[in-house]
């Protein structure tokens, strides 16, 4: 039975997400060009790909009745939103968190976006967001990650290389699904930052494009 996941990625959610990953780029992150995720998720995104857990920075394009949650949590301002899970079987792990934490998820949506190295494909399963508000945390299995953790895009100008800690507020309403592993990427209380090892120090705010502040950290 899964006790704990791995933290797959961190959701930045903005109301522009190619201007949020302009900023990105201007701070010296390799970012994935943006992309629109199928006509019935009506959300687009673009990508920092990291050696563990990556970060996506996402927005509502159209207007459709599964990404009501990501509007209603856009109201609150842009910031760090959403947090994913990692899992090989979407389908069990679902039914394994209600077991466990007694926690309903949202039955598992199958989509997918094009990119030009190929169509990338996902499933995910979005847990109750009564249980965590403020938030939207899900499962997500990745069937082509092939074409998303690719070298060039893990290359960055600033040295990026880990994603060793997400800092959010509502960090302790998460943790009954995220894992504790010390190897892995830890989810922390504290003001919207996310902490990444890197080849220097440096501190980027990012809060006024997309309500978060990054830490480099030389490791």
């Amino acid at each position: 039975m899964t006790s704990f996941l791995p933290l797959d990625h961190v959701i930045i959610l903005v109301s522009d997400p190619q201007q949020a990953g302009a900023a990105f780029g201007e701070a010296g992150f390799t970012v994935t060009p943006f992309s629109r995720h199928s006509a019935s998720m009506g959300t687009g995104n673009c990508c920092i790909m990291l050696e563990s857990a990556y970060i996506e920075i996402i927005g509502v394009v159209d207007v459709t009745p599964a990404n009501a949650g990501w509007r209603g949590l856009l109201e609150k301002g842009a910031g760090i939103r959403g947090i994913a899970l990692r899992t090989a079987d979407v389908e069990v792990t679902s039914r394994e968190i209600a077991e466990k934490t007694g926690i309903a998820a949202e039955p598992v949506r199958h989509f997918s976006r094009q990119t030009d190295d190929g169509e990338l494909r996902f499933s995910v399963a979005r847990i109750d967001t009564a249980s965590t508000p403020g938030f939207q945390c899900l499962a997500c299995q990745h069937h082509t990650p092939e074409l998303l953790w690719r070298p060039e895009l893990m290359r960055h100008a600033n040295g990026a290389r880990r994603l060793v800690s997400v800092s959010t507020p509502g960090a302790d309403m998460l943790q009954p699904f995220a894992s504790a592993s010390p190897t892995g990427t830890a989810l922390v209380k504290g003001r919207n930052e996310l902490i990444i090892a890197a080849s220097d120090n440096r501190h980027i705010d990012l809060r006024e494009i997309c309500g978060t502040e990054i830490s480099l950290v030389r490791a």
